[in-house]
């Protein structure tokens, strides 16, 4: 049962959308669905182009089209059990959708005879995507590393002190600590899902250094502070993950990750979790007890064990693991199998925050 006070959202193009549960109906013999059918002049407005983010095609004879650039694993999705999600849309449209077959990559092709049912098509395609992606397990996670060397010796020092001090503390050992050579902060997560949206991706983190970083950060460089440590549950004494706090006193690094992520979901890889980006290091995470050192990644069919925090809080709320002066911002894959000479993530970009690169 959906909560019609929560319902579930979706961001697209840095828009809300609210996604309503598709209801399977019969249709009856003899029903003609003349109570169902809409009139395009009336309400198509132009409020559709004017969320619109495709190129229009005027074919001649009245006749219009849209390429859309979808992955192959969502057109299920945009066709439905049985067919029912396309035929619908076509009939709620009046166009012509065109998916690639089952097993093929390609274009979606929508053609029709209005240019708002066209544009009206394209949008609910877009947004059942969008809803696809946000179930989609994700494949790559923009970081910013802060895996310096003065970082790892104190996380370490930290490390060994609390394992040595709390042997007896419920929940608490050593496989739950993250692993020093992949401290980092996470900006944003996505599903990309074939070449394409890779492609897009890297080029979309390039970009991101002269429409984002360079006019924020201009000569000063983007420095922040790791210190204190934070937890985001009620009970202290039932904590599934420990995190450093970030202290960011111009302000800057937050302008900056606050302007890449409207970068990424605006192109439709990003959904936007909270209204802010929320800067933190994770330290410690349950999540980690059979897979040390993964990102986020759970034990299926294990069920997830907290840690008693408040004997960590108690001895070392005021950790400082230091300053930190931001020199990449990485496009990075979970699961790759392998990681870099250094023991990070592996790239798929990496953006230099200052110079060239």
């Amino acid at each position: 049962m959906v909560d019609i006070c929560r319902p579930p959202l979706v961001w697209l193009e840095g828009k809300c959308y609210r996604v309503n549960t598709e209801v399977e109906y019969t249709v009856t013999t003899g029903y003609t669905g003349e109570e169902e059918t809409m009139d395009m002049e009336d309400t198509l407005t132009g409020e559709v182009e004017d969320s619109f983010n495709h190129q229009i095609e005027e074919l001649g004879n009245s006749r219009y089209r849209v390429t859309l650039q979808v992955a192959a694993a969502f057109f299920s999705q945009i066709i439905g059990k049985g067919g029912q999600t396309k035929n619908r849309l076509e009939t709620d449209t009046r166009t012509k959708v065109v998916i690639p077959r089952k097993g093929l990559e390609g274009d979606i092709m929508v053609t029709g005879g209005d240019r708002r049912g066209v544009a009206a098509a394209a949008n609910r395609i877009d947004v059942i995507v969008a809803a696809a992606r946000n179930k989609q397990p994700f494949t790559h996670f923009i970081s910013i590393p802060v895996n310096m060397e003065h970082v790892q010796k104190a996380f370490l020092g930290f490390k060994e002190d609390v394992l040595e001090s709390c042997q007896s503390v419920r929940g608490l050992d050593e496989t739950i600590f993250q692993t020093e050579t992949l401290l980092h902060l996470t900006v944003g997560t996505m599903a990309l899902l074939d070449q394409r949206e890779r492609d897009l991706a890297r080029e979309l983190l390039m970009d991101c250094k002269e429409h984002v970083v360079l006019p924020a950060v201009g000569d000063g460089g983007l420095r922040l502070e790791l210190t204190g440590l934070e937890y985001m549950n009620d009970d202290p004494g039932e904590v599934d993950v420990l995190y450093a706090g970030v202290r960011d006193e111009t302000g800057v690094l937050q302008k900056v990750v606050e302007g890449i992520v409207d970068k990424f979901v605006a192109s439709g890889l990003m959904k936007r979790e909270y209204e802010m980006v929320k800067l933190h290091l994770t330290l410690l995470n349950t999540l980690f007890r059979k897979e040390e050192g993964d990102l986020g990644d759970k034990n299926m069919g294990q069920v997830r064990e907290s840690f008693d925090c408040r004997p960590v809080l108690e001895g070392w709320g005021n950790l400082s693991l230091g300053q930190v002066e931001v020199e990449e911002i990485h496009l990075s894959q979970r699961r790759a199998g392998r990681r870099t000479v250094e023991g990070y993530y592996l790239p798929s970009a990496v953006m230099v925050v200052g110079g060239c690169g």
